[in-house]
């Protein structure tokens, strides 16, 4: 059997991989910074920026299939995974509306009252949290798919 090819923006291509998470980590290190930075100007276009590489990268990501050509080939692919697969791709659409209403709302989001700005910093760290899980998870099903097509349990 044919390992599965690896081609998109998460768990096959390390370059998107790591990018990805440099902008997890980034707007993490901005999202977790001292809570005077709130009412600085500048800290919402440092979140605003980093949103959009993040938006970007992420957009990219959603729009490679997870496990290329070999997700097709019924051989190719544990069809016990199947359904793991298929809940991260729909996954895809619900991040991107996270990270859409984020990036609509920092670009006023400085004008707004320290508690609207509370929230908006929550909203930010769920998007990390649910993109870490997310991530994590394409790698498990990834490295798990690879192990039973070169021999593993399955």
């Amino acid at each position: 059997m044919e390992a599965p090819t690896q081609d998109h923006g998460s768990i096959g291509s390390a370059g998107s991989d790591d990018a990805i998470k440099e902008s997890i980590a980034s707007l993490n290190e901005l999202v977790n910074a001292d809570a005077d930075r709130l009412v600085d100007d500048e800290f919402f276009t440092d979140v605003a920026d980093e949103l959009g590489v993040l938006h970007a990268r992420f957009r990219s990501h959603a729009a490679t299939d997870l496990f290329g050509p070999a997700r097709e080939a019924s051989d190719s692919f544990p069809p016990e995974l199947s359904g793991d697969l298929e809940r991260l791709r729909s996954e895809h659409q619900q991040i991107l509306g996270l990270l859409d209403w984020l990036s609509q709302r920092v670009e006023w989001i400085s004008q707004r009252t320290l508690e609207d700005k509370d929230v908006f910093v929550l909203r930010a760290r769920e998007l990390i949290a649910v993109l870490n899980r997310h991530i994590a998870e394409e790698d498990r099903l990834f490295y798990l798919a690879l192990w039973r097509d070169t021999g593993g349990e399955g």
